[in-house]
């Protein structure tokens, strides 16, 4: 059997990864061989095969698959592009590139004749992408969306089950390494919009990017007392991103903190697992359950991606020719707002214990304003959607 020459870049916690899987095992040592591995300047040492000169890579016909671990915006666009164009396919899990320029790099691929695979940028080890791509050959497909941040779910998770605080949670998500030293990625949501505008692009053949009008609350604010209240209601709370089409071109599309009963299938999911759903037209609900992150998970999905260019296997074409609308104003919702403001003299608004005040009649749109005129007054106020 020929083997694939690949180069890696980057040698990180997912790079690494990549490299040792391989390594440890003889049936991808038959098939792949590590050809190059791109590290930063200051990263340079005597390891075989590594090396700061990405022309190198770029100049050698033998390697055909970039494998981009990199991370964020910058290097990682120039050098996926600059890959296609020299006739290399490219597997990443970089979500925030991938959100960001999915219809470039889609573009860039197809003038060059050549694959853009991204398994791992949504739901890391979880092979989502690639059962939502068999879904779409058969049937429309009307919501996705779950839990597509383990890092928030390990939080709200220990302290509903380790009776703990935001902070002490958080910090056990740092010693981890679950979370970074800045979590704002994982608290505030931007890291599940990233997810789920990658997921909206596949699911409609659409493009979205992260700040198209996607309403996003986080659980920066979220106390140990709410968890503890909802709970004496027999509701969990859990951060769900997803995207619904409705009236055929419109989009809903959210990030929000949800009441899900607990006896629910998405509320009973801890730890720092991810659970990723679809509803399809004759398939109905369908879920995944699994690791989102993670060395090896993460690797694992880059090497399947790897393995299909190699086995030739289809890919999912998207084009973003469904051109749809991100409309919010007209999808109905119930809410739940914690708040030391009193809002009884607000239409659709009644108080429903201390604190805490229901939302009726209400849109997505038009909650997401409220709570923005509430933080103004009370930085420390948190929504959940019913």
């Amino acid at each position: 059997m020929i083997r694939l020459d690949i180069a890696i870049l980057g040698l990180g916690t997912v790079g690494g990864g990549v490299k040792d899987i391989i390594n440890e095992s003889p049936r991808l040592k038959e098939k792949l061989n590590v050809a190059a591995i791109w590290v930063r300047k200051e990263k340079m040492d005597a390891t075989q095969n590594k090396t700061n000169d990405y022309q190198s890579i770029l100049d050698n016909d033998d390697i055909k698959v970039i494998v981009e671990t990199l991370g964020g915006i910058h290097p990682a666009y120039e050098m996926i592009m600059d890959a296609f164009k020299a006739g290399k396919n490219v597997v990443t899990a970089n979500k925030a590139v991938v959100a960001k320029y999915m219809g470039e790099f889609i573009y860039e691929a197809k003038q060059n004749h050549v694959s853009f695979r991204f398994e791992p940028s949504v739901a890391g080890g979880i092979p989502w992408i690639q059962n939502l791509k068999r879904v779409l050959r058969i049937d429309d497909v009307q919501s996705i969306g779950g839990i597509l941040n383990g890092t928030s779910n390990f939080i709200i998770d220990a302290i509903v089950n380790q009776h703990v605080s935001f902070a002490e949670a958080l910090k056990q998500a740092q010693d981890l390494g679950y979370a970074e030293a800045d979590p704002t990625a994982d608290i505030d949501g931007y890291d599940v919009e990233n997810k789920l505008c990658i997921s909206t692009d596949l699911a409609f053949n659409t493009l979205v990017k992260p700040g198209d009008a996607i309403k996003k609350v986080g659980i920066r604010n979220l106390l140990k007392e709410d968890v503890d209240f909802f709970l004496g209601r027999n509701m969990n709370i859990k951060l769900i991103g997803q995207a619904r089409l409705y009236n055929q071109d419109k989009l809903a599309i959210s990030i929000e903190p949800t009441l899900l009963p607990v006896d629910n299938t998405i509320a009973t999911v801890n730890g720092n697992l991810n659970y990723v759903q679809l509803t399809g037209d004759t398939i109905g609900p369908l879920g995944f359950l699994g690791q989102g992150a993670g060395r090896k998970p993460t690797a694992n999905a880059l090497l399947q991606d790897v393995v299909d260019i190699l086995e030739n296997n289809p890919y999912y074409d998207i084009d973003g020719s469904h051109r749809l609308v991100i409309d919010n104003h007209n999808f109905a919702a119930e809410y739940i707002l914690r708040t030391e403001l009193d809002l009884s003299d607000l239409q659709d608004v009644s108080r429903l214990e201390g604190r805490y005040w229901h939302l009726a009649n209400q849109t997505i749109e038009s909650a997401h304003m409220l709570y923005q005129e509430v933080l103004q007054r009370d930085n420390k106020a948190i929504m959940f959607r019913q």
